[in-house]
This record gives structure tokens, sequence and C-alpha cells, in this order.
């Protein structure tokens, strides 16, 4: 074979290659595009289609549970804001619960590897709103700090206004 001849099929090799990973991302994008939906306060995600299982059900009313992990400091700052928000919400974490030691009093944690790999696809922290049957109702992956105060608002708000128990975000988040 011929070094002219090689080369002609490295390259066709690899415009093919590139081909394949530009189709790869275009798919992406239109599986992504077809999760965001528009509404009239912007683009929100599809609600979420994630249960935690047996150790968020039982319990009155909607639940905030922070999923978080100690290595990552934002997730630390959102469970000190969380708890000075919502005392007594949940902390969902795969670490041993010892980690989270200084919270404890404020939040209760929840280590629990079941639970986290419904959600281990996604980046920590993950704010979740959990009804009594630990589904998934709303889910936020706060950027900032101050975000935490935002949607633990807005879901307090959201459980008042569909009529249940307004201590529900509160009192057992």
């Amino acid at each position: 074979m011929s070094p002219r001849l090689a080369f002609d099929i490295l390259t066709w090799a690899a415009i093919a290659a590139l081909f394949l990973g530009l189709l790869a991302i275009l798919r992406e994008q239109r599986l992504l595009r077809g999760l965001v939906t528009r509404n009239r306060d912007g683009f929100v995600t599809a609600p979420p289609d994630v249960s935690l299982g047996e150790p968020f059900a039982g319990g009155a009313g909607s639940r905030v549970v922070l999923a978080a992990d100690s290595g990552c400091p934002l997730c630390v700052a959102a469970a000190r804001r969380l708890a000075r928000l919502a005392p007594g919400a949940l902390l969902l974490t795969h670490e041993p619960g010892a980690v989270w030691e200084g919270l404890a009093g404020r939040l209760r944690v929840v280590s629990d590897r079941e639970s986290w790999r419904a959600i281990s696809h996604l980046s920590t922290p993950v704010l979740m709103l959990v009804d009594g049957a630990g589904l998934v109702r709303e889910l936020v992956l706060p950027v900032r700090e101050e975000e935490v105060d935002r949607v633990v608002g807005e879901w307090d708000r959201l459980v008042r206004e569909e009529g249940t128990d307004a201590a529900g975000v509160r009192a057992y988040s």
C-alpha cells in the first residue's frame, strides 16, 4: 500500500468518525430539547420522574430534600442555608452520616445508596420537593447559595396554593 493511499484512508476514517460524533451530539441536543418545555415564566424542565423510595415515603405533606456531597463547597453552603430556612429538612447523601455531624441537629441526614442512585447522574447539590410517597415533585440544581432561599420560598407558596398544609414544607422538610 502506498503512503498516499494510507493517508487517504486515514483521512476518510477520521472524517467519518467526526461525522458520527456530530450525529451523537445532535441526538443529545434533540433529547434535551424534548425535556425542556416552554411556559409563561420561561423555560422549565419537564416534571421529574424520580422516586427516592422507602426512606422518604410516609409522613404527611411534602418535604424538602437536599442531595449533597461533603466534597462540594456549594453543597455544604446549601445545606447550612437549608438548615436555617427549613429546620428538620432531609439531607440525602451517599456518605456516612457522621460526615455531616455539624448539621445533624437541624437536618435529618439520610445515608441511602439506593436513593442516591436515583439522582446520582445529576450534579450536586440537588434540591427536591418530595411528596409523602417518596416521589420527587419538583427538582432544582442550585448554582448559587441564594437560590436555596428562593426555591424554598417558592415551594412553600406552591404547597399553600395547592391547599395542603403549608407547614408541610416547613415542619416535615
